[in-house]
């Protein structure tokens, strides 16, 4: 009887794809032209032979079974066979105990590490919107919970201090923006933007924003969090492109 094929996926989960001994990923990377390249082996502890490295001493309908296989990579694999006297089944069995409890440790620190991931409910936008008005950015940064920018290299100092400016007020904003419940409080923050994007125009800088919906996953949370993120650039009118939703340019009118 061989090693069923529900056996080796249970050993090479427990395993994570890992040599028990080296810790070597025993999977290679492709090429362009073929597949990637498996050197893992799923080796006995006790021999499926009687003639075998540490044989003997087991039932027959235990010999194949996931707790009597250790993988390893083709190199530990021969270096086991060859020194039975140094690798016991005894050993083996430590060796594969504290492999797989490590696995099962890295498993579960990083499902409890916060990430963010995007959100597979929603596509993921493929162009900045061009911004021309506080409105639209306003309500922007009121569906975010996070921030991020993007300021091009090579700019004169009034020119980026006034960008760097417009950037500490989204971010103020971003943090106030839910205790500003009033229309008046709205549309003086709506007014502030529109401020900063004039003059900004005014020197020739483009505005361009998008909201990426993400996921805050991991941590004592047993669901993910949504997490959108604010993504908002100033680039030079004349290196910027305008097209729409489906060109491959950066920017796009707003339509809204």
């Amino acid at each position: 009887m061989s090693v069923s094929e529900k056996t080796r996926k249970i050993l090479w989960v427990h395993a994570g794809g890992l040599c028990a001994i080296c810790k070597e990923q025993v999977v290679t990377p492709g090429t362009a032209s073929d597949d990637p390249s498996v050197f893992g082996e799923e080796a006995h502890i006790v021999a499926r032979s009687e003639g075998g490295p540490r044989a003997g001493g087991l039932a027959e309908d235990l010999i194949n079974h996931h707790t009597n296989l250790i993988l390893l990579c083709s190199k530990d694999h021969k270096r086991v066979d060859d020194q039975p006297n140094h690798f016991t089944a005894e050993r083996l069995r430590l060796i594969k105990s504290e492999h797989e409890a490590w696995v099962r440790s890295v498993v579960d620190a990083d499902k409890s590490r916060l990430r963010v991931v995007p959100d597979p409910l929603f596509p993921q936008p493929r162009a900045l919107k061009l911004i021309t008005r506080g409105n639209p950015l306003w309500n922007m940064i009121k569906e975010s919970v996070t921030f991020e920018y993007g300021i091009p290299d090579g700019l004169h100092d009034d020119d980026e201090d006034l960008i760097i400016e417009f950037m500490d007020l989204l971010r103020d904003y971003l943090d106030i923006a839910g205790d500003l419940v009033s229309v008046r409080e709205n549309r003086d923050a709506e007014k502030a933007l529109q401020q900063y994007i004039s003059r900004l125009a005014e020197r020739e800088f483009l505005v361009g924003a998008y909201v990426r919906h993400m996921l805050l996953k991991g941590g004592s949370a047993e669901a993910p969090t949504p997490w959108p993120m604010l993504r908002v650039e100033v680039q030079p009118a004349t290196l910027a492109e305008v097209t729409d939703e489906s060109g491959t340019a950066r920017y796009h009118r707003e339509t809204s």
